[in-house]
């Protein structure tokens, strides 16, 4: 397949917005919506380009599937649920937090850090792969080893790095000891994709639309996920400066709501300058914990939270004129 390059404007359309890159099978891509649309899923589609191949032939194409609201995430989990000799099952926790499980092998949550990973759009409906276009790219297509086994082990005293264990587990890379980035020309991908998760930085507000020519740069767009490889409590939301965008522009947040106190310790209250109708809290994993639908509309809430555990959580409030705010809040 060629590959074909769009301009994508600033918080235009979906792109990436976490890699897990998880022990074993425990692999998933996490892909947002920055936009203020409902989008549907069915247009877009996941490919791998395994150990650096042109085409994803071998690394399997998956569409995805329903719809995504504004400002939210849908995550892409591996399939597999059975454990074979060379082949271990995706943690069934980390299934329960997916949208979409991939299907079987050769699929693109089967990635191992050498791996490319595209988000193509089917701008018209055909199902073509011919009208395909790259809204967003992780790593560079044809630009890592043919051997999976050398995706990111052989390297020379220039490229070598300090592993990061839990027990007898890699959990990460230390970066002191590495360069963050891929040589096409040497043909080694580097290790800080491998075994390592990773967030989209909140800057980011669209996709890379086409290979990088010279070299992919992990920690330009990306941080390391805090707590290792294998967690999982940034999944479900994603903080992006495209929020911050709209509701700079509108005056939403300073004009609409103001939430206190964050972080919240039993009660979170929450203020508004005109009625609203809906009040919805999620956890970090997208797991809706709290819903109150107002008919008569309101201008303050309180939300007992002394039952919630610490963490991050993602409140969102709706308006009876179809606009909605949402606020990031710490308990």
């Amino acid at each position: 397949m060629s590959v074909v390059a769009i301009q994508a404007q600033d918080c235009s359309d979906l792109f990436f917005s976490e890699y897990v890159e998880g022990s074993g099978n425990n692999k998933g891509m996490e892909i947002y919506n920055p936009t203020d649309q409902i989008i549907a899923l069915g247009d877009y589609y996941v490919a791998r380009y395994s150990n650096g191949s042109l085409t994803y032939d071998g690394g399997g194409i998956t569409q995805l599937q329903g719809f995504l609201q504004p400002q939210s995430t849908h995550f892409l989990v591996n399939g597999q649920t059975t454990s074979t000799e060379t082949s271990p099952a995706c943690d069934p926790a980390l299934q329960a937090m997916a949208q979409q499980l991939d299907h079987d092998y050769p699929a693109p949550t089967y990635m191992n850090g050498n791996d490319a990973i595209a988000l193509f759009k089917d701008p018209v409906g055909s199902g073509e792969v011919t009208d395909f276009l790259v809204v967003d790219l992780f790593g560079i297509i044809g630009g890592g080893m043919q051997s999976s086994d050398e995706g990111w082990t052989d390297f020379t005293d220039q490229y070598t790095y300090k592993n990061i264990y839990d027990g007898d587990e890699i959990i990460g890379q230390d970066s002191t000891f590495i360069q963050h980035y891929i040589v096409p020309e040497s043909y080694y991908w580097l290790p800080w994709t491998a075994n390592h998760s990773l967030v989209r930085k909140a800057s980011v507000m669209k996709g890379v639309t086409s290979s990088p020519s010279t070299e992919f740069v992990v920690t330009t767009e990306w941080d390391t996920v805090p707590g290792g490889n294998n967690a999982w409590d940034s999944l479900g939301m994603h903080i992006c400066d495209c929020t911050s965008v709209g509701i700079e522009e509108t005056g939403f947040e300073e004009d609409l709501l103001d939430i206190y106190p964050n972080p919240a310790r039993d009660v979170l209250r929450v203020n508004a300058k005109k009625p609203f109708d809906e009040l919805i809290l999620y956890d970090a994993s997208g797991r809706e914990l709290f819903r109150e639908n107002i008919e008569t509309g309101s201008l303050n809430r309180a939300i007992n939270t002394d039952e919630y555990p610490s963490g991050f959580y993602h409140l969102r409030v709706k308006f009876g004129d179809m606009v909605q705010v949402e606020k990031v809040l710490i308990l």
